[in-house]
């Protein structure tokens, strides 16, 4: 069973990454960005504007620190069924962390601490 929501519709960059998806339906006539992480931005009123918000938010913004349950963590891996994360702040040898796995999108289980 897929997690994303049929009526959320992938806007990908020139190399093909997906940098977040366009909801067309649950503000319509509004549509609704919604990042990689899978919140929902702001509504806009055109589909133009969605894609200027989520090339704007880009990618970026998933290499910074982010809190679950208690504990700062950040993104080692990211697809459309889990997020990845791990309390390892660093790629060091001996910084090897925790590591929690959690379902996509992850909602509230995840909150960001600061910008990448």
């Amino acid at each position: 069973m897929p997690t994303i929501p049929a009526s959320w519709i992938p806007h990908r960059r020139d190399d093909g990454e997906v940098i977040g998806w366009i909801d067309m339906e649950s503000h319509a006539p509004r549509c609704v960005p919604i990042d990689r992480l899978g919140r929902h931005l702001e509504p806009v009123d055109e589909w133009l504007e969605a894609e200027a918000v989520l090339e704007e938010r880009g990618l970026s913004f998933l290499t910074g620190s982010f809190l679950h349950a208690d504990n700062v963590v950040r993104i080692r891996h990211l697809d459309d069924r889990q997020v990845v994360v791990t309390t390892a702040l660093t790629d060091a040898v001996g910084d090897v962390g925790t590591e929690y796995r959690l379902p996509f999108p992850p909602g509230e289980q995840l909150s960001q601490l600061n910008q990448g």
